[in-house]
C-alpha cells in the first residue's frame, strides 16, 4: 500500500527521473513532465504532503513514460 508522502520527496523523486516543471497550474499545483513531453502530471506542491492516490498517480505515469534521451525536447 502506498503511503502519504512529503510534498519535497515527490519533487525529488521526479527531478531525479529527468521530469521538470512545466508550467504552474490552478491554485497551488504545478504541471511536470517528462524529457519527451509526451507524459505530464499535476502536483499538488501547495501542500505539505502527497495524498496516496496522488502519489500513485503521479508513480504510474513515471513508469509509463519510457522515452529515450534522444527523443527529448
Amino acid at each position: 500500500m502506498i503511503a502519504e508522502q512529503p510534498t519535497r520527496k515527490v519533487l525529488q523523486a521526479l527531478k531525479k527521473e529527468g521530469w521538470s516543471k512545466l508550467r504552474g497550474g490552478a491554485g497551488s499545483h504545478s504541471i511536470y513532465g517528462c524529457r519527451s513531453g509526451k507524459h505530464d502530471v499535476s502536483v499538488p506542491d501547495g501542500h505539505r504532503t502527497v495524498s496516496p492516490g496522488v502519489v500513485r498517480t503521479i508513480f504510474k505515469a513515471v513508469a509509463a513514460c519510457n522515452c529515450p534521451e534522444e527523443d527529448a525536447k
